[in-house]
């Protein structure tokens, strides 16, 4: 694998472990009564219970889609923007529609998704200019398992 291309890979990963917690925590937030709509409190505490304790379930049906099916998504979106132009501001979108397009697959669910995952994935690209390292990619997994933690042990402690 070249230099560029395993950059771009270890980008993907780490971009869909931030976009696994961020879309998690979003859509619980949006969401927080999944079977009854007619359930939104006022209260912010009341909201933020509710919503982060849906977080752990929200993530364990997000992380294989994201990390599966958003980061192949993803790879291929940027491969084919930059095959069909090289100047950048076209290939940013061109990568754009093409997140969309395969981000509606389940409809607001996986566009919400694939919006975060763009916009992660780009700030990276934009951001972070030292070299990405195999290290840091399996570090930024630690996020959305600690997420992933921090919500079970609040909702069993909770109720």
């Amino acid at each position: 694998m070249n230099h560029s291309l395993s950059t771009t890979v270890m980008r993907k990963f780490i971009s869909a472990s931030l976009t696994t917690s961020l879309f998690s925590f979003v859509y619980a937030w949006l969401e927080p009564y999944p079977f009854d709509s007619s359930k939104y409190s006022i209260s912010f505490g009341i909201h933020f219970h509710e919503a982060f304790c849906l977080v752990s379930v929200y993530m364990m049906y997000a992380a294989p889609a994201i990390y599966l099916y958003g980061t192949a998504a993803s790879l291929l979106s940027e491969w084919l923007a930059s095959v069909v132009s090289k100047r950048r501001w076209l290939q940013l979108s061109i990568s754009v529609f093409l997140h969309c397009t395969f981000g509606l697959i389940l409809l607001k669910i996986s566009l919400l998704a694939a919006v975060i995952f763009f916009i992660t994935d780009t700030l990276i690209a934009l951001l972070i200019k030292q070299p990405l390292t195999l290290n840091l990619t399996l570090i930024s997994h630690l996020i959305p398992l600690g997420l992933w933690i921090a919500s079970v042990v609040y909702s069993n402690l909770t109720g």
